[in-house]
């Protein structure tokens, strides 16, 4: 979808290590006039962040045998620092309460556990980018 003022298509970074997913999603985005960026660690994604600007993130969470350095909620934070207008969309893996905790606090409007079809995601992600809008 495209910037109004400007003309450039709405930049949507996702955060998923899961290569199949992002770029399911990716493509998916894509197709609906979106500008994708995927990044496949929460490291690249915090170098990037300041550079791109992206008008709405979607972050697969790390598992907790995940090799991260960052739990979610350093993650969510961090995000939110960096981006405060961007809505945020959280993929995970497990639903525990602890989370859902942390992911709301941290400000993430919508929670999606796996496993989920990338078009589910995709909706979520582009529910939030309308609201956002409008």
């Amino acid at each position: 979808m495209a910037d109004r003022q400007t003309g450039e298509r709405t930049r949507v970074m996702i955060i998923e290590q899961d290569l199949g997913v992002g770029l399911k999603l990716a493509d998916l985005l894509a197709t609906h006039g979106y500008q994708p960026i995927f990044v496949r660690s929460v490291d690249a994604a915090i170098d990037e962040l300041s550079a791109i600007h992206p008008q709405a993130i979607v972050v697969g969470l790390p598992s907790a045998e995940s090799q991260s350095r960052m739990n979610a909620d350093e993650v969510l934070l961090i995000i939110q620092t960096i981006c405060p207008l961007a809505p945020v969309a959280t993929v995970a893996g497990q639903i525990v309460e602890d989370l859902t905790q942390v992911v709301f606090r941290q400000g993430a409007r919508r929670f999606v556990v796996k496993p989920v079809e990338c078009s589910q995601v995709g909706q979520v992600i582009l529910s939030e980018l309308n609201a956002a809008a409008a």
